[in-house]
């Protein structure tokens, strides 16, 4: 914990304006033990305000630093006092139980920012939510699985995750990770290096085999027509609705990247393969060390890795740049960003 710690506030609104900026700040108050006060929540995105996945985050972290929070569904303003170091938690979070009727939002991105705050908890935490599995705006189950957890096992952070029931819409889908206490080294990830494995999953909930088989045949075609080596994995899971998911995961000797894209009604299973596929493949192609999404989950870790991280990426988001202004109001980093938005670039930290 930071002696006497300095209340940090944020503007909301700041950069993209999006939940992004929640995220981060609350996970680094946990890891920081600096109090926070975030006002303007999400006024960039059309529906503004405290969100579902806000509430979660800040209560399975308040337990982990039995934090005192402000702040209800809707509202503007969030705030979040620690007031003990991080400890390892057990809990199970109900997102449609927190939005009241609103949409529950994503279970994999509360997942995904508890990462390194419980990977500093001193002690192996167990925490299963219930809500979006593979929704739209969000990082699929398979995708959080096949990319995010190993690069974030690159830089010493280890989590192992179970999915019980898919959810593409309302948020009846339930997974859950348990994370490992372990410290952070740092992240070099610009020069990718020799292909190491290369994973793609077709999941399908109440739809008949034969769609997601297509789904399978379609992805087959397009690595053979490029050369590449990939047994694509079709996985029927439960759900309360019918959906369909296609996620590509890769991982090099010094990168992490893939692509995925959700079904919809009116769209075909083969389109849906094609749009994860050109994701996959834009990144694949640059020849950079992590794709877009994977860039901003490491800003925090390597925040507080000792010694200096560095990794390229095909895009530099809005999103990256938001978690990097969070992250810089929290503790002394350096970090550099070379490279335009929306354009290929490097980050430096450390």
């Amino acid at each position: 914990m930071t002696p006497n710690p300095v209340l940090v506030e944020l503007d909301g609104s700041h950069g993209e304006g999006g939940g992004s900026i929640v995220r981060t700040a609350l996970a680094m108050s946990a890891l920081t033990g600096q109090p926070v006060r975030i006002f303007n929540v999400r006024s960039g995105l059309p529906k503004p305000g405290v969100g579902p996945v806000d509430i979660a985050l800040a209560q399975a972290l308040g337990s982990a630093t039995g934090a005192l929070i402000e702040g209800s569904l809707g509202d503007s303003d969030l705030s979040f006092r620690p007031r003990t170091a991080l400890s390892p938690v057990r809990d199970r979070i109900d997102l449609n139980r927190i939005a009241k009727g609103a949409s529950p939002g994503s279970a994999t991105l509360v997942l995904q920012s508890l990462l390194a705050p419980l990977a500093r908890a001193g002690g192996v935490s167990r925490v299963s939510v219930r809500g979006g599995t593979h929704i739209p705006l969000s990082p699929t189950y398979d995708y959080f699985r096949l990319v995010t957890i190993p690069c974030m096992e690159s830089v010493g952070i280890g989590c192992v995750t179970t999915i019980d029931t898919a959810s593409y819409g309302r948020g009846a889908g339930e997974i859950a990770a348990e994370i490992e206490p372990s410290g952070v080294e740092p992240a070099s990830l610009s020069d990718r290096g020799r292909l190491l494995s290369l994973r793609a999953t077709v999941v399908t909930s109440e739809l008949p085999e034969a769609v997601g088989m297509r789904g399978v045949r379609r992805l087959e075609n397009w690595f053979r027509r490029d050369g590449l080596e990939c047994a694509v994995e079709f996985l029927k899971v439960r759900a309360p609705s019918p959906g369909a998911a296609v996620t590509i995961g890769s991982e090099f000797e010094r990168g992490f990247g893939g692509g995925q894209a959700l079904g919809e009604r009116g769209r075909s299973m083969e389109q849906v393969v094609d749009e994860a596929y050109s994701q996959f493949i834009d990144w694949l192609n640059s020849d950079t060390g992590v794709d877009p999404f994977v860039a901003d989950q490491l800003v925090v870790p390597c925040a507080l890795a000792q010694g200096t991280s560095a990794f390229t990426t095909s895009r530099i988001t809005p999103t990256l740049v938001s978690t990097i202004w969070v992250v810089k109001q929290f503790m002394p980093a350096r970090i550099v960003v070379t490279g335009r938005e929306e354009h290929a670039g490097s980050v430096s930290v450390g």
